[in-house]
């Protein structure tokens, strides 16, 4: 029989690696160092949290999410493997990411099969939006990087043009938008199953440019 999981109540209590807070953390107290900090957005059973916390130990993570199995089964895995650069939050990041970090704090930004919401009905519930967007381009550092992977094509399109449009971000394919695989990044298990059914992925790398200001100067 398995072992029963902790209980969300005994998580929000106990637990120094999980937070369900409405202000902004010290992350440097949080995890004891400077190390660059990069977000997962919606991690569902975290299995890629877990296997980029181990691959970079070297780096702080913090995935967020509000799918109270996927955080229960998280916080046991993390307790077991000892992974101590994990933090792990409780919420929507939608009204969560202006309290939860400075401008430009972010490293990097994990968007991992957000819900496409197909029906025309539901659209409005789509995670990535033109205001979201901006949101993402002011928590992230200059030079830092945006991946997200979808299987929705019409919602591919969508994001892509929202991304465009943005114009602190620059799409590391500039010519054909998505990208046809990542090479260095884990494969999440909806992404495997995408793999093996023969469905196309559509992955898109985005950084955030340097503004360069011109200053005259008068002789």
């Amino acid at each position: 029989m398995a072992k029963p999981l902790i209980s969300f109540a005994e998580i929000a209590e106990e637990d120094p690696y999980f937070l369900d807070i409405d202000k902004r953390p010290d992350w440097q107290f949080q995890f004891g160092n400077t190390n660059p900090i990069k977000l997962e957005i919606g991690f569902g059973m975290g299995n890629f949290l877990i296997e980029m916390a181990a691959k970079e130990p070297a780096s702080n993570f913090i995935g967020i999410d509000f799918y109270h199995k996927g955080i229960r089964k998280l916080m046991a895995r993390i307790k077991k493997l000892q992974l101590e650069n994990i933090r792990v939050v409780y919420g929507d990041i939608r009204s969560k990411i202006s309290i939860l970090f400075k401008d430009k704090e972010l490293n990097t930004i994990y968007i991992n099969f957000p819900d496409p919401w197909p029906k025309k009905r539901h659209i409005k519930r789509r995670l990535i939006k033109p205001e979201f967007i901006k949101q993402l381009a002011q928590k992230l550092s200059f030079e830092g990087t945006t991946y997200l992977a979808t299987d929705s094509e019409s919602y591919a399109c969508e994001i892509l043009e929202y991304f465009n449009a943005e114009t602190l971000f620059q799409n590391i394919d500039s010519q054909k938008g998505f990208l046809k695989e990542r090479i260095d990044l884990p494969k999440t298990k909806y992404e495997k199953n995408f793999i093996n059914a023969g469905e196309k992925i559509f992955y898109l790398e985005i950084t955030k440019e340097i503004i360069n200001i011109f200053i005259p100067v008068f002789n």
